[in-house]
């Protein structure tokens, strides 16, 4: 039997008993297109479903964690984990990787999603500290984790985008021949 319960619905500013709903639905979440996500809904009595009312953010979490799933991202209690053994603060780390600790806090507490190059930042600093030179890197006081990304390739300006000498080289190589056109 579903369960029930009481809530006051601020849109509706009506207080009415709901029914919970779980339903598996395809999301998406930035370029992924089909992750599929069991949500969590309370149904009213008119049949109109809402986000949990306690929790609104519920749904978004589950989207957010499939996502991370799919592309092989750390979760949240990961990155938060790893900062611990690391024995630093939120500000600390942050800075050691060179993003926003406002940014951390939100990704550690499941209510952002990294992006590709923090994933990056993450794993890095998650190498460092498997192979014992996390302490070696802090100490050598280096600029944060991603200068010695940027740091390691000759990049110049074209247009608006910066890339490397190799890209640029490799950018009109054809490669072979579909065939002669007529």
């Amino acid at each position: 039997m579903a369960r029930k319960k009481e809530f006051y619905n601020p849109e509706l500013e009506i207080t009415e008993i709901y029914t919970e709903v779980w339903r598996s639905e395809i999301v998406k979440v930035r370029d992924i297109n089909d992750l599929i996500v069991r949500n969590h809904y309370w149904e009213d009595a008119s049949g109109e479903l809402w986000g949990d009312f306690d929790d609104p953010m519920e749904n978004v979490r589950n989207s957010f964690n499939a996502y991370r799933e799919r592309q092989g991202y750390l979760t949240p209690d990961d990155i938060r984990t790893l900062r611990q053994k690391l024995g630093l603060s939120v500000r600390q780390f942050a800075n050691e990787l060179g993003i926003g600790s406002s940014t951390l806090t939100q990704i550690e507490n499941n209510q952002r999603l990294q992006v590709k190059y923090q994933e990056k930042l993450f794993r890095a600093a998650e190498m460092f500290y498997q192979n014992g030179q996390w302490q070696q890197f802090v100490n050598q006081g280096e600029k944060p984790l991603i200068m010695n990304d940027l740091n390691q390739g000759t990049y110049y300006a074209s247009e608006d985008v910066y890339q490397t000498q190799e890209f640029n080289q490799n950018l009109y190589q054809f490669k072979g021949s579909l065939g002669d056109v007529a």
